[in-house]
């Protein structure tokens, strides 16, 4: 990963899933994550509510958040404050109940960026959100 890519380079929005995935060995997509994570190229970045998801998925463990927060240091983390925490409220609001605010924050960084794409583990949800997204089954571009 590298967080000092140039602007031509993608923009890859990282969900909470496939932090937890990266660093949780049990976890079944977890060879996935460490490979995508370390060989695709470009720009990564997450949100600060990906961020309490993932520390909530792990159960607030020591250990689990101290990799978490190394994993997180090789990334952009975006704050959704100021008046644009709104738009992916309202996200939440027109796509209930499926739609999370972490996931809206996702969307929102991937629509708001050249040549961005989230990175999941959630297809299903992902697929309905109409932005480019890779997962574990492949990758999906609209």
């Amino acid at each position: 990963m590298s967080a000092s890519v140039p602007a031509s380079s993608r923009s890859i929005a990282v969900d909470s899933g496939v932090l937890v995935a990266a660093i949780d060995a049990d976890d079944p997509d977890h060879k996935w994550a460490r490979r995508v994570l370390t060989g695709l190229r470009g720009y990564f970045l997450t949100c600060e509510a990906c961020i309490t998801e993932a520390v909530h998925l792990v159960e607030n463990h020591a250990p689990a958040v101290q990799r978490l927060g190394l994993l997180i240091d090789r990334m952009e983390v975006v704050s959704f404050g100021g008046s644009i925490w709104r738009a992916a409220l309202d996200d939440v609001v027109r796509l209930s109940p499926q739609m999370d605010f972490a996931d809206a924050c996702i969307v929102s960084m991937v629509k708001n960026r050249r040549n961005a794409f989230a990175l999941t583990l959630d297809r299903r949800d992902f697929a309905t959100y109409r932005v480019p997204f890779a997962c574990p089954d492949g990758d999906f571009y609209l």
